[in-house]
């Protein structure tokens, strides 16, 4: 049967997106945690609306470079033969660094290649608004209600005031880290798997409050609004 296959860089994204498919499309997404040795447990998404006419999985692949493995490129190539749609959503990562995707234009170009030389099809969209360097949690910092928002900036005195210290060896708390202590200071859940962004006490998914928001929201449109 007919489905989408959403391709993403880790258990945050599948979370996020399928949080955003049940507010935006009113499509039901079911959860399950896969047993592997990880030091976070993987875990299986899949969505249908409730006449099956829209259906898949969104799938967690870990980054950019293991897109290229064969086993995620026969699901494309297998979806495409049943006229489904593919889409990969990665982080920008930032230029000049050597880890990640080393930014959007870099991310970009790497998942253009792909479709070249793999000879495969897919859409993509690059966290965290398809135009500038950065990861889904710049993204998510933005959707943080305004009466909550002191929270993160006490989190990030705290960490400004660390870094003054002039202590060597010291952790600095990175963007993903954050995001996880302004849900743990305010006793919610704070691991990626559990978290729910449907939750309008910590999270505004309402596009019209961030501009970045309802840019995903347009690029999903074309596979998920009904008549589209």
């Amino acid at each position: 049967m007919k489905q989408t296959l959403i391709f993403c860089e880790g258990v945050t994204d599948q979370v996020f997106i399928a949080d955003c498919l049940r507010v935006f499309y009113k499509i039901k997404t079911d959860r399950r945690e896969k047993i592997v040795k990880a030091r976070e447990p993987k875990i299986e998404v899949k969505f249908a609306n409730d006449d099956n006419s829209i259906k898949g999985e969104i799938i967690d692949v870990g980054g950019c470079s293991k897109l290229a493995n064969d086993l995620h490129l026969d699901k494309i190539r297998d979806n495409k033969e049943f006229e489904g749609g593919s889409i990969v959503i990665f982080d920008a990562d930032y230029t000049g660094k050597p880890n990640g995707n080393s930014g959007f234009e870099s991310c970009n170009q790497k998942l253009s290649d792909i479709q070249k030389t793999k000879n495969v099809a897919f859409e993509h969209y690059i966290w965290p608004n398809h135009q500038e360097d950065g990861v889904i949690e710049h993204l998510l910092r933005g959707l943080i209600p305004s009466n909550k928002l002191p929270i993160l900036s006490c989190i990030e005195a705290h960490q400004d005031c660390l870094k003054g210290l002039g202590i060597e060896n010291l952790r600095y708390a990175e963007h993903k880290e954050k995001i996880g202590f302004y849900l743990h200071t305010s006793n919610e859940k704070s691991e990626a798997r559990h978290r729910n962004y449907c939750d309008t006490n910590f999270w505004n998914l309402d596009i019209n409050g961030s501009e970045d928001l309802k840019k995903f929201k347009a690029f999903l449109d074309a596979f998920f609004e009904i008549g589209a």
